[in-house]
């Protein structure tokens, strides 16, 4: 690898949120002198990744720096032989060959059978129909669907999921194209993040991609397990912070007193400096959990932040709402959450309407539950703020202020949203002492850095 293209790999890298230090850079370059027989490859991943979950990132910065020859540096004549091949093409035939709609040039998987070559399958695409459909200004996974759709995708699996429910196709064959499924789909992903990063110019693409920064309703599920990881990491940070009293300890704050005594053991010389640190204490919570309809995309992380400081957490009160309250400080929760999603379902069908009402809700609580609040918890709320043109009742939520200590407010909602007619966040604001957007991990990591 020379210079150039180790200077625009780390760049890139860099750039696509991944943290390389300059310790990073010169161990990679002594690996790549002294073994000049590995893999590039690998010894870059080896030097640059350390953590497995960014190991996608790097496979993406790769692919596109290095496999993938830059789509503005093809020469014209190769250029506009594909034009024309696929003008010619989507001329005749379309969507799966059948000579409807636009599609990919009369690619149809429906006709490839069970073992695909999908990198052959994306290469086939005409790049001038993946860069409409990027400058489109549609949504990343929509133009996924988009090119599966017109590939003839669901076609294809529906019909082998029907020939193995009949019993056509073997256990063995099932298998085979279940992997090739998966394979297709993470091919035709990656075409699209690299004609994404050429129209854009820029590896902010590949930013929008990270777990850490996707919207939590749009992981995959091994990204979802992911986050939730990282919440029980973070979970444990949060569950105990520093107290009023102080420690001896070996670092910390330089302890004067302490120092001006011993000192006087040695007729005022200063051998060893002394240090304090202030004692944890367990914090005291109070979590309000909005789990209406419109917070259904989201719901399921906020659950899990919440079962993670509930494992933590000895002086936690958590409560589900609505458009009334319900105190779930008590309740057996499972590993998987099955069983609370059901409560939750059954609770709110006997109970609730399903739309919120966040000025009864905080009603309640000031009239039944404050009581038993005390003065030094932190109220943590997570909702969006939909109130659904209900009356703000702000009284309420100016009582629960002055009882805790602090009111933290995690809305899944971009900023702007925060301001809509029937979103009521505005109007209770002046009484939290912050509100965080809070959609992605990412925005979760810089709330339990910031707050505690």
């Amino acid at each position: 690898m020379d210079g150039w293209n180790f200077i625009r790999l780390v760049h890139a890298l860099r750039q696509a949120s991944l943290s390389i230090s300059s310790q990073d850079i010169l161990d990679a370059q002594t690996c790549l002198q002294r073994f000049p027989d590995l893999s590039e490859k690998l010894v870059a991943k080896a030097m640059f990744i350390h953590r497995p979950k960014d190991s996608s990132i790097f496979e993406t910065v790769w692919r596109i720096l290095v496999e993938d020859s830059p789509l503005n540096e093809r020469g014209p004549k190769e250029e506009k032989t594909k034009i024309a091949a696929s003008e010619e093409n989507q001329d005749n035939v379309g969507i799966g060959g059948q000579g409807v709609g636009r599609g990919l040039g009369g690619i149809s998987l429906t006709h490839m059978g069970t073992d695909v070559n999908t990198v052959d399958i994306s290469n086939q695409i005409p790049v001038l129909r993946l860069e409409e459909l990027m400058c489109s200004g549609v949504e990343f996974e929509d133009v996924v669907k988009t090119v599966l759709a017109e590939m003839d995708y669901y076609t294809w699996i529906n019909s082998h999921d029907l020939a193995y429910r009949r019993g056509a196709l073997s256990e063995e064959e099932w298998y085979i194209h279940q992997d090739s499924n998966a394979s297709l789909v993470h091919e035709i992903r990656q075409r699209l993040l690299t004609v994404q990063v050429s129209c854009e110019n820029c590896w902010q693409p590949l930013v929008r991609q990270h777990w850490l920064f996707k919207p939590l309703s749009t992981l995959s599920e091994e990204e979802k397990d992911l986050v939730k990881s990282s919440i029980r990491k973070w979970a444990r940070k949060l569950a105990v912070r520093p107290g009023p009293r102080w420690k001896c300890s070996q670092r910390g704050t330089i302890d004067i007193a302490r120092i001006v005594q011993k000192s006087v053991q040695w007729n005022g010389l200063l051998f060893r400096l002394s240090y304090r640190q202030r004692i944890p204490r367990v914090s005291e919570l109070v979590v309000l959990c909005d789990v209406s309809n419109s917070m259904a995309a989201y719901v399921e992380f906020f659950i899990h932040l919440v079962t993670c400081l509930r494992d933590r957490f000895r002086k936690i009160r958590v409560f589900f709402f609505i458009d009334s309250v319900w105190d779930v400080s008590d309740f057996v929760w499972d590993e998987d959450l099955d069983g609370v999603k059901q409560e939750i379902r059954s609770w709110g069908h006997k109970i609730s309407l399903g739309f919120s009402d966040y000025g009864a809700v905080f009603k309640e609580l000031v009239e039944n539950k404050l009581r038993v609040v005390s003065s030094r918890a932190t109220l943590v709320l997570l909702g969006d703020g939909k109130n659904n043109y209900r009356s703000a009742q702000t009284e309420y939520i100016a009582q629960i202020s002055e009882r805790v200590r602090n009111v933290f407010w995690l809305n899944p909602l971009d900023v702007k949203e925060w301001n809509e007619p029937d979103n009521i966040l505005k109007e209770y604001q002046p009484y939290c002492t912050k509100v965080y957007r809070c959609r992605s991990a990412s925005d979760l990591q810089r709330v339990v850095k910031d707050v505690f």
